[in-house]
């Protein structure tokens, strides 16, 4: 999901995605990035602990939440779940509330692709991350990578944190850093 993400941003011209795990996710990322995208497993409805924590560590360890410097940047969400009901949307609206908190503007897919982010389901009788979304994933890529150029903030931070222990499931985010769309 996160390399779809990754090439619906930089279908945007002059865009340039920098995708990484929560974990390798440093202050000077959060700052330099116009945009941040966030991915999840879903664990029991909700997002991994490695999320958690990185969310939580937007004012604890980075200090973007007490002078809002996460303001006005566009934002989404994108989620991996075992099952159909395994509670994607509720683990994409805990990535929304973080977000939000942070007064950020949050983008979705649009359109048919869902109202709150990107999803898949990815357990053993799943049919995986398909065509279909893969397709959902590059456009939230494109959607938040779009909104970000015409308001004047074309670049988007990704993070990938993987738990091994959770089918294979990634916790990702995608973040351009450096490119300006052309005018």
């Amino acid at each position: 999901m996160a390399q779809g993400v990754s090439e619906g941003a930089k279908s945007v011209a002059g865009t340039t995605v920098d995708l990484k795990r929560v974990n390798d996710v440093a202050t000077e990322d959060l700052l330099s990035a116009d945009a941040v995208i966030v991915g999840s497993p879903v664990c029991f409805g909700n997002v991994s602990g490695e999320v958690k924590a990185f969310l939580d560590n937007w004012f604890l360890k980075f200090g973007v939440f007490r002078d809002a410097k996460m303001r006005n940047k566009v934002a989404g969400a994108f989620v991996t779940g075992a099952a159909v009901s395994n509670g994607k949307e509720t683990a994409m609206q805990a990535i929304h509330a973080a977000l939000l908190m942070n007064q950020m503007v949050i983008v979705s897919a649009g359109g048919a692709f869902g109202a709150y982010g990107a999803s898949a389901t990815t357990g053993p009788d799943s049919p995986g991350i398909d065509d279909k979304k893969l397709e959902s994933a590059r456009a939230l890529g494109k959607r938040v990578a779009s909104t970000g150029a015409a308001t004047g903030s074309p670049s988007v931070i990704g993070q990938i944190s993987r738990n091994q222990n959770l089918d294979q499931h990634a916790s990702e985010t995608v973040v351009d850093q450096s490119g300006r769309p052309a005018r």
